[in-house]
């Protein structure tokens, strides 16, 4: 099993893939496209599309899993590294990208790189719904424990704050 440091580091090296490169799963490195390409990745070094793939699909899926352990954490470190897991899960889809475009005449790879985006998309967005929900239900409680607090304030003071407001804004209108 890879370990956090593993998974992390296999993200940020997709992340880093570029345009017309192909890459090694087994030895890690990329490869420009290319006749010398073609030629070691069917003899010499045996790799394929399909193991990049499987690559990318299980990096991806076991990201998000340690991703959903340091969402749950409540260390102050995994709280950080949830943080630059993100951020290396949003430059991933950058390579995804390129990879797509290395592949372009493969309709069914990028159909695959395109649902793993798709993917990878949708679960960042819940992350962030849901970090803005939690947000905003804290936020909300501080807003009703301060309005409690005007509430108990003199009205007339709150009247002349509005009147005061009010003025402000036909000035700067007018200007």
């Amino acid at each position: 099993m890879d370990t956090k440091q593993e998974i992390t580091s296999k993200l940020k090296f997709i992340g880093k893939i570029n345009k017309r490169e192909k890459i090694n799963t087994q030895y890690m490195y990329v490869q420009p496209d290319g006749v010398g390409t073609s030629l070691s990745r069917t003899f010499l070094y045996q790799d394929n599309r399909s193991n990049t793939l499987n690559f990318i699909q299980d990096t991806i899926c076991r990201a998000f899993d340690l991703l959903a352990k340091y969402e749950r954490s409540k260390v102050n470190s995994d709280r950080i590294h949830y943080r630059l897991l993100v951020t290396d899960l949003k430059n991933a889809t950058l390579g995804i990208a390129n990879l797509k475009i290395t592949y372009k005449d493969d309709t069914k790879f990028c159909c695959d790189m395109d649902t793993i985006l798709e993917f990878i998309h949708a679960n960042l967005i819940h992350l962030f719904k849901t970090e803005l929900d939690n947000e905003y239900v804290e936020n909300s409680t501080e807003i009703d424990d301060n309005s409690t607090i005007i509430d108990e304030s003199d009205e007339s003071d709150e009247s002349d704050e509005s009147e005061s407001k009010s003025k402000r804004i036909s000035d700067d209108m007018t200007r």
